[in-house]
């Protein structure tokens, strides 16, 4: 049986729902305060997802991590922040200071409210949404986003659905920033149907689409990662010492996009399915329009084991 449990701390951005099946051993957190995000995802005890310490020094770690964030209005990077839709200029702030791009959206640290918790025997569902009033700086465009967490044995689905409640079209798109916990990176391998990869400036910018600098599947040994890569199916495996995933997400293009991050600690790996390429508001890459009142959804597909 699966049991949903609301824990609130002194700080509400540590706040938690806790998602547990003693039966199967297994244990999700989603932090509603932190974007929705999936902090906790685990086996038998066994680290699936690398999240965030419950503690002041895990919110200093999603700062800069962005550990399992949503990412929306936009994925990845927008050029100094700036772009233009519909003869309109716009400017976004520029969190990524060092190399002067917006960076991930801004949903990332929004407080969700929960609007439904289900759970069964087999199953655990908990819905939770975020209303924009479009008085965000660089993108004014009202709407509401809906996640969808549904949990079961050894696979999680997330829907997301978005609605324009403006009266404007906006450009969007969209992504999930999950790391996956691994005790030796060097010894894991990666698993992906591409190509083509993104040749990026020194802004971490795409320029161009060169081919793939690598086979698939990869031994990951000393590879350092943190490029995109252009794929037909957006679906990648990646297996190591302690656990193996494989993530999947609805196409919406002939070409679809995956961002592949390894971090210098080496403890875990960032595998990103986004729906447009970086730079999307401006290389019009995978953007998607939604117009006013209208709904976008997609899915995301993880099923794991130990």
């Amino acid at each position: 049986m699966y049991i949903v449990e609301v824990v609130k701390n002194q700080n509400s951005l540590l706040n938690q729902i806790v998602i547990k099946n003693e039966t199967l051993k297994f244990h999700g957190t989603i932090y509603p305060n932190l974007g929705a995000s999936l902090q906790k995802l685990s086996l038998n005890n066994t680290d699936i997802i690398n999240g965030i310490l419950n503690a002041a020094k895990g919110l200093n770690d999603y700062k800069n991590t962005f550990k399992s964030a949503f990412l929306f209005p936009f994925p990845n990077r927008i050029s100094q922040g700036k772009y233009e839709f519909n003869q309109t200029k716009y400017e976004l702030d520029c969190n990524e200071t060092a190399l002067n791009n917006a960076l991930h959206g801004h949903i990332y640290d929004k407080q969700f409210s929960i609007k439904n918790i289900e759970t069964s025997e087999n199953s655990a569902i908990v819905t939770l949404y975020y209303t924009d009033e479009g008085k965000t700086k660089g993108f004014p465009f009202p709407y509401q986003i809906k996640v969808i967490y549904t949990f079961s044995k050894e696979k999680m689905t997330i829907n997301f659905q978005v609605v324009n409640h403006g009266k404007k079209s906006f450009p969007f798109g969209i992504g999930w920033h999950p790391y996956f916990k691994t005790n030796n990176l060097n010894t894991s391998s990666l698993d992906f149907e591409s190509e083509t990869q993104y040749f990026l400036n020194e802004n971490m910018i795409p320029l161009n689409e060169i081919p793939l600098k690598f086979k698939t599947p990869l031994l990951i040994e000393n590879t350092f990662l943190d490029d995109c890569f252009i794929t037909g199916r957006p679906k990648a495996s990646f297996k190591c010492d302690t656990s193996s995933i494989e993530i999947d997400s609805l196409p919406n293009n002939k070409k679809n996009y995956l961002q592949v991050y390894t971090p210098p600690a080496r403890d875990c790996i960032a595998i990103e399915p986004m729906t447009c390429a970086p730079n999307a508001f401006n290389n019009k890459n995978g953007l998607q329009i939604l117009n006013p009142n209208e709904k976008f959804e997609w899915q995301i597909f993880l099923s794991f084991k130990l």
